[in-house]
């Protein structure tokens, strides 16, 4: 596999990739999936993380678009990265075995994930955590079983209300 060392991230690729962050012993240190992985190392999250480890290089992995979440998925189960896992993110994980399919969902749509969180109204790093399972998978998998329960979709548990006019304040 091509790779560089940190350093030079900047001549990374700025087509769809998986990378890895490779320490001096050969550790799979983290796995990370990009759509333009040279633009995503400018300020990467884990490079201070990484830092404290000798010899780091990034290896990467062209992938087609619609299949980076799931070969990254895959790829972190494998190797299990350090990096990769925190305390909570394994706790929302392990949620009753679910992972999350949003971003296949959302890629089938030709959405991006900007586009999701302005039709939301939130932040894109919370839709970029939902499709990681990283937040958010605990409150879907048990909206999807109050729904099997109740034996309807999550959009029939809620209705719509106008505020009275006449209402005090």
């Amino acid at each position: 596999m091509p790779s560089v060392s940190l350093k030079e991230r900047s001549q990374l690729p700025t087509t769809p990739c998986i990378y890895f962050a490779i320490d001096s012993n050969e550790v799979v240190q983290y796995i990370g999936r990009s759509i333009n992985p040279a633009q995503r190392w400018v300020s990467h999250h884990k490079r201070q993380a990484l830092s404290n480890h000798t010899g780091v290089r990034i290896a990467y992995l062209e992938v087609e678009v619609n299949l980076l979440h799931w070969v990254e998925l895959a790829l972190i189960r494998w190797f299990n990265p350090p990096l990769n896992y925190s305390v909570e993110f394994n706790e929302l994980n392990s949620c009753d075995g679910y992972v999350s399919r949003i971003a296949k969902l959302r890629e089938e749509k030709n959405l991006t994930q900007r586009l999701i969180a302005e039709a939301l109204g939130l932040d894109v790093s919370t839709v970029r955590n939902w499709e990681k399972s990283r937040d958010g998978v605990k409150m879907f998998v048990r909206v999807a079983k109050l729904c099997e329960l109740l034996n309807c979709e999550p959009k029939d548990l809620y209705e719509a209300v106008e505020p009275e006019e006449d209402a005090e304040l």
